[in-house]
């Protein structure tokens, strides 16, 4: 009875220094550690072991799109758009780094016209045609669900470019409800009866996508033994022109991902021996895919240094640490850009050829 009643005392004693937090602070950390200088993100992986589980209601939602490109062209299919999904007047963001531009747009372009879609429709709660972020923050997901979760009615979907929009159509044609970023910028979408899936974080989109791209990938697409990976904007490498003379001379083919079919490119990307790439949004094709060494163009003074960064793109680059190597080159002193990870910089040729 003694020790019992004693026993009862100290955790009673333990529960008040908990809540007083007197002694030793116990307290919750991702990391484990306290250290400002190492930056993370908090990201919730969704189980999808349970996905025939799933119980998704029918709901009421409305897609209600925006650019942030002032140089929005008519005749342009494809603007860079992002889009939120509305349900009861609420949508919902990963994280509360970019809410106040956000719920700007949202709020600024939430009564344009609207289409209206009547039969059932699978949607998720974000999209956007921004390549760079359509590749890292939704097309893993959105291969899962079409071929694991989905099978009847369609997905709702729009893609950065007619290229992603023929694999769609190609290999999930049934399955998938395509409407153009035109068509999504200049009118909201009125869904009637929406299934709302989940969006997954950026770490689970690309290990999806790596897992189920490469089952559609031929290494007889992957003709040449070494690439150089450029989209041809001078904004990103000021002398890109001689840089792809440089390196043609040198048995490197040119690709640039925007000119080539997926597979193709994607198997190129994949199966070469030896890849160079540029920075920015390029990298992203070969995070969906690659599996050996490459190297990248870089920024000697480009820097990921807080979590907002990080958690807008810098993220993207982190999953293939120990897999690439940098060439550093110096920052063309003229046309900078703010974005992260989209510094103009000059290659010097000397050094390229000496690496």
């Amino acid at each position: 009875m003694i020790t019992h009643f004693l026993y009862n005392v100290k955790n009673i004693l333990i529960h008040i220094k908990f809540f007083f937090n007197i002694g030793i602070k116990h307290q919750s950390s991702s990391l484990s550690i306290n250290n400002k200088s190492i930056i993370s993100n908090n990201i919730d992986i969704v189980n999808l072991e349970n996905i025939e589980d799933w119980e998704l209601k029918e709901k009421k939602s409305l897609l209600i799109s925006f650019t942030g490109d002032s140089n929005f062209n008519e005749n342009n299919d494809y603007p860079a758009i992002e889009s939120w999904l509305s349900i009861n007047n609420k949508t919902l963001a990963p994280n509360n780094f970019h809410l106040f531009e956000q719920f700007k747009k949202i709020n600024t372009n939430f009564k344009k016209k609207q289409k209206i879609i009547e039969e059932p429709t699978f949607v998720l709660p974000y999209y956007t045609s921004v390549f760079g972020h359509f590749s890292g923050d939704v097309f893993g997901s959105i291969l899962y669900y079409l071929k694991y979760l989905i099978k009847n009615h369609k997905l709702l979907l729009y893609t950065p470019s007619k290229e992603w929009t023929d694999f769609f159509n190609k290999n999930f044609k049934d399955k998938v409800l395509l409407i153009k970023p035109k068509d999504a910028l200049q009118n909201n979408y009125l869904l009637k009866r929406s299934l709302i899936i989940p969006r997954m974080n950026t770490l689970q989109n690309y290990m999806l996508s790596n897992n189920i791209i490469n089952e559609y990938l031929d290494k007889k697409l992957s003709s040449h033994d070494k690439i150089f990976l450029t989209s041809g904007r001078n904004s990103r490498i000021s002398n890109v022109d001689e840089v792809c003379n440089f390196l043609e001379k040198r048995n490197f083919k040119i690709v640039h991902p925007q000119k080539m079919p997926i597979i193709d490119l994607l198997s190129i990307i994949k199966y070469s021996k030896c890849l160079i790439s540029e920075k920015a949004s390029t990298l992203n094709n070969i995070h969906l895919c690659r599996n050996n060494k490459y190297y990248i163009l870089s920024s000697s003074t480009e820097k990921i240094d807080d979590n907002k960064k990080f958690s807008y793109a810098g993220i993207y680059k982190s999953f293939h640490k120990g897999m690439y190597e940098e060439i550093f080159c110096n920052d063309d002193p003229n046309i900078q850009l703010l974005s992260p990870y989209k510094k103009r910089i000059f290659v010097d040729l000397k050094k390229l050829e000496n690496f």
